[in-house]
């Protein structure tokens, strides 16, 4: 509880742990480059235009980009979508899976812009690649049919998002960390003060409420924060548990320290403070289905995204094929260079009969 080393060790603690301020200039850095690129594209764009008809190109408005804030939003709404596909698919994918697909999500957009790729594009190959992960199988065709999707739609993303995504896959979730910690309350339980007294059949009934109020936060609300990247999967869990009951958490956490002794306590009060950190970002989410103003000021974003789109990354299929013929004809035409080199080299040496070289000369010895 007190070092995680296991979680220190693993891929998502050394490649996606960040403070507060890291992740601002992390995602200030990744809006300034998409920005600088819209810009680009649009330019090309409008000189393509403006040589077709004769015009120049101060007749045209400046494009304006999606703010950092306004990216998130729009992350936030690819987040959500991933939740209603659970509903759309069948058999239903478990929680843990549409938890590491909108993880993937919002992993790829700390080093990509939704103004270079719209989550509409990336969201269903986060997904079809996140029950890969988590060892639940569909067949391409069904989970294309069950979206209303074609195949390529969700294969032609997917190198996009691996090397977004640093070709880390493993996500460490904080609902199961919830689990063995609910189990180890129940263990506790006789001890902790807020059930002195308390008959075991209500001390049961409290610790699996608060634990079935918790997952329900952890594969919801907090999906949509940044605690991820900012927390450890057990600071997660307790503080979901902190925001269902705060009694209990508190006194299951004085209760693990006091078997400790007293040289831990400033480690104890620091904990409760992270925990109490890590629920005030939890607490801030607002559902644009629960909130009026969320929902307007989502609209206004999504026309302003649909105004400022990279133009030459709309259709992410096309663009994977482009990049494959290309592909392709370049290393025809590398391999074409080489076969004909070889094939001069042969045809001079052949000429002046020394393919093998000159005749070695005797060397008389005296």
């Amino acid at each position: 509880m007190i070092e995680d080393d296991g979680y220190r060790a693993s891929s998502q603690y050394r490649l996606w742990s960040f403070t507060q301020e890291q992740l601002h200039t992390q995602r200030s850095e990744t809006n300034r480059i998409a920005s600088d690129k819209v810009h680009r594209a649009f330019s090309r764009a409008r000189l393509t235009e403006s040589n077709g008809n004769n015009e120049t190109t101060s007749t045209h408005p400046t494009i304006d980009t999606l703010t950092v804030d306004e990216e998130q939003q729009i992350v936030r709404w690819g987040c959500e979508k991933i939740l209603e596909m659970k509903a759309i698919l069948e058999p239903s994918p478990p929680s843990q899976v549409i938890a590491t697909a909108i993880q993937y999500l919002r992993r790829f957009y700390l080093y990509n812009s939704p103004m270079t790729y719209h989550p509409k594009s990336i969201m269903v190959s986060a997904l079809w690649m996140a029950t890969k992960a988590d060892h639940f199988f569909y067949k391409l065709d069904k989970y294309c049919s069950h979206l209303g999707v074609s195949e390529d739609d969700v294969k032609a993303p997917e190198f996009l998002i691996m090397q977004a995504l640093r070709f880390t896959l493993e996500v460490r979730h904080p609902m199961r960390a919830l689990e063995g910690g609910v189990a180890e309350v129940r263990m506790h339980a006789s001890d902790l003060k807020c059930f002195k007294d308390v008959p075991a059949a209500q001390i049961k009934k409290r610790i699996d409420a608060a634990g079935d109020k918790a997952r329900r936060l952890l594969v919801a609300d907090t999906q949509m924060t940044d605690a991820y990247f900012l927390y450890t999967p057990a600071q997660m869990w307790l503080a979901a548990m902190l925001m269902v009951d705060q009694e209990l958490t508190l006194s299951y956490i004085a209760h693990l320290f006091d078997r400790l002794g007293t040289a831990v306590a400033p480690i104890k009060q620091k904990l409760v403070d992270t925990i109490n950190e890590c629920a005030q970002i939890i607490k801030a989410y607002k559902s644009p289905d629960n909130d009026k103003a969320t929902k307007a000021e989502l609209g206004r974003i999504g026309k302003k995204l649909r105004k400022c789109q990279d133009p030459e990354k709309l259709d992410i299929a096309q663009v994977a094929r482009a990049k494959a013929a290309e592909k392709r004809e370049g290393n025809d035409s590398d391999a074409e260079k080489a076969s004909k080199k070889r094939k001069l080299e042969r045809e001079r040496l052949e000429k002046d009969g020394e393919v093998f070289g000159p005749d070695l000369k005797s060397v008389k010895t005296g």
